[in-house]
């Protein structure tokens, strides 16, 4: 099962979460009564995995010596995806949630894709899903290269995440479901 997907910026200095989308509730959130508590402590959890990734994909860049430019000039004109850097990170119990989880993150130029877990789940699975849904966002919202447009488009963000990630859920998709999971989305982005 998927907690939360995240779309965050990648670029030197602070992060920013450009996009989030929760399905789970954790436990550490019931004792809380007050609606507006409960939503500034899961963004700022959300805010914490963003720095996690962010921290990590730093390092990295600076091991590889690759710049953001690089990545850019990558996808020029011809919408081919950049290359980007995995990874995964251990979400220890109690930081910021009740029980241990881990985030994946795929993470190209000045934007950062993060699929938060749980510790059992297929990570191999994880990523396919998280590079699908990459491709599709990229290809409705264009956020590889505008960043900003996924607050701005956040409408898109949610119907392409609603057919590959329903309800938080991780399904098996061989390339037939993807092409009809894909008419499907070009089909409601039509109607919106």
């Amino acid at each position: 099962m998927v907690y939360a997907f995240v779309i965050h910026t990648l670029l030197p200095g602070p992060c920013r979460v450009l996009y989030h989308n929760v399905y789970g509730q954790d436990i550490t959130y019931t004792e809380e009564n007050d609606d507006t508590t409960h939503k500034n402590r899961r963004r700022n959890d959300i805010q914490l995995i963003a720095n996690e990734v962010h921290s990590e994909y730093q390092f990295r860049k600076a091991v590889l010596s690759r710049t953001v430019e690089d990545d850019i000039q990558r996808m020029g004109n011809d919408d081919t995806l950049p290359d980007f850097e995995f990874g995964c990170v251990r979400l220890p119990e109690g930081n910021p949630f009740s029980v241990e989880r881990i985030a994946l993150w795929l993470g190209a130029g000045n934007t950062g894709f993060t699929l938060v877990c749980e510790k059992s789940e297929n990570r191999l699975l994880a990523e396919n899903v998280l590079k699908i849904l990459i491709r599709f966002i990229q290809e409705h919202v264009r956020v590889l290269n505008q960043p900003s447009e996924a607050r701005l488009k956040s409408d898109k963000i949610a119907l392409i995440l609603n057919r590959f990630l329903p309800n938080g859920n991780l399904l098996f998709m061989n390339h037939r479901v993807v092409r009809q999971l894909e008419k499907d989305v070009e089909s409601l982005m039509k109607l919106s």
